[in-house]
């Protein structure tokens, strides 16, 4: 699978060249134009391969090198300056830099070098890349359902997480607030941060407060952000009950006209409740909800590798960053009640009770999540339980919503007349259980 480059350079017009370069050969690449926000991405995203420049302000590359080891001991990095004297060669020698590479780079010898710390997209990652930036999005009635590009932070591999985050996109291009229904330890953080880079904000640090008694206060705390130079102009603000979605709409409004910046601004309002239906009713069109991670297991394995990784490489254990076969199951299988900040938490404390540096077992897994033994399934039939998991939480997530019981949920999904009691429901074969047996 490809893996990610993180480029550093204080000139954007550099910085962008280098990144179309190595677009141009198929690799993943993400910029920073400040060592401190490219630390802040090293600390959400696992990459391959930093390319940093030497000659920058405030921090040098250096500096940068030794905080990034202080992440990652391991992690290859090349520096990329102009000439550098003896010391300097010594002082980032000393730092265990991999390389170091005069400018202007012989383009030939700089891809070398990347490829033996990086893996270029297969033709299939290519294709599917080039099918997720095409696709219409035809269940989503608005004419800029298309994000702009793959999310960095947000994971968007299922396809729950691919239309709220087309959604979510749409409504932010389209606009200056949108309404995020979240649930428990939810990712809608990171899908901020995704749109704002998208808003034209670049690697900006997106801000997070919890909304003030009175809409006074608000706007003092947005204008305290905005007068920040280096600061996105896509704010989070988190609401604590849905009474308070009128006051966010009345917030909006008057940044609209008290906010010298307003006019580049998002408000990303976000919520933790149970009450989809009167957050959607009364949010409108601005509005729409995360689904829960336990409904999206190709994210939760995204999650669950990426902290894995980062975890590993910080250290040292380097196999650390896959999972037994068993682990896997059981990653797939957990509901995740805690969300995303639970699979960073539960994976990184896994890693840590590690003696042997070895794939995490499914024993280590248990013991974090303090569930005793699991009990193993057969290789042959996993699909098929995790299938059947995914279809009990289903019936019962639909007959909490529509406040159906399990015999009228029945009789909507033309099941019969023997489905009388959740039980009834509960003990049901799959549905579609050809699927399974792929």
């Amino acid at each position: 699978m490809a893996g990610r480059i993180l480029v550093l350079d204080d000139e954007e017009n550099y910085a962008e060249m280098l990144q179309e370069l190595l677009r141009d050969n198929d690799y993943r690449v993400d910029t920073a134009t400040r060592p401190e926000r490219a630390i802040d991405r090293l600390e959400e995203i696992p990459y391959d391969l930093v390319i940093s420049d030497y000659k920058m302000p405030v921090m040098d590359g250096a500096d940068f090198l030794k905080k990034s080891r202080e992440l990652y001991p391991n992690l290859p990095f090349i520096l990329v300056s102009g000439l550098m004297n003896t010391p300097e060669l010594v002082k980032v020698a000393n730092m265990s830099v991999t390389l170091v590479m005069e400018k202007p780079l012989d383009t030939e010898a700089f891809l070398s070098h990347v490829a033996r710390f990086s893996e270029p997209m297969t033709e299939e990652e290519k294709i599917a890349l080039q099918k997720e930036i095409e696709s219409d999005g035809a269940d989503i009635e608005v004419s800029s359902a298309n994000y702009p590009e793959e999310p960095r932070f947000f994971s968007a591999v299922s396809i729950s997480s691919k239309r709220f985050m087309q959604k979510a996109w749409a409504i932010a291009n389209e606009g200056n607030k949108l309404y995020i229904l979240e649930p428990i330890g939810g990712d809608a953080e990171l899908a901020a941060k995704d749109v704002s880079q998208w808003r034209g904000n670049g690697d900006l640090p997106v801000s997070s407060f919890e909304l003030p008694i009175s809409n006074e206060e608000a706007i003092g705390k947005l204008r305290e952000i905005l007068a920040e130079p280096m600061q996105s102009t896509t704010i989070c603000v988190r609401l604590t009950s849905i009474s308070q979605l009128a006051q966010a709409a009345q917030l909006t409004d008057l940044a609209t006209t008290e906010l010298e910046d307003a006019a580049n601004l998002l408000l990303v309002f976000i919520l933790g409740t149970s009450e989809a239906g009167a957050f959607l009713e009364q949010a409108g069109d601005h509005a729409v909800v995360l689904p829960e991670l336990a409904d999206r297991p190709s994210d939760v394995a995204y999650y669950a590798r990426r902290f894995a990784r980062i975890a590993s490489e910080r250290s040292g254990k380097k196999n650390c960053s896959e999972f037994t076969p068993e682990a896997a199951y059981l990653i797939l299988s957990h509901d995740w009640a805690g969300g995303y900040k639970q699979v960073q938490k539960v994976v990184t404390e896994a890693v840590a009770s590690i003696e042997v540096d070895e794939a995490i077992p499914v024993e280590i897994l248990d013991q974090v999540l303090g569930l005793g033994e699991s009990p193993i399934v057969a290789p042959e039939g996993r699909l098929a339980a995790l299938m059947d998991l995914a279809q009990k939480r289903y019936f019962e997530k639909e007959m909490n919503s529509a406040g159906l019981t399990a015999a009228e949920l029945a009789e909507k999904l033309e099941f019969g007349v023997g489905i009388q009691t959740r039980d009834d429901l509960q003990s049901m074969s799959l549905v579609k259980a050809d699927l399974a047996k792929l």
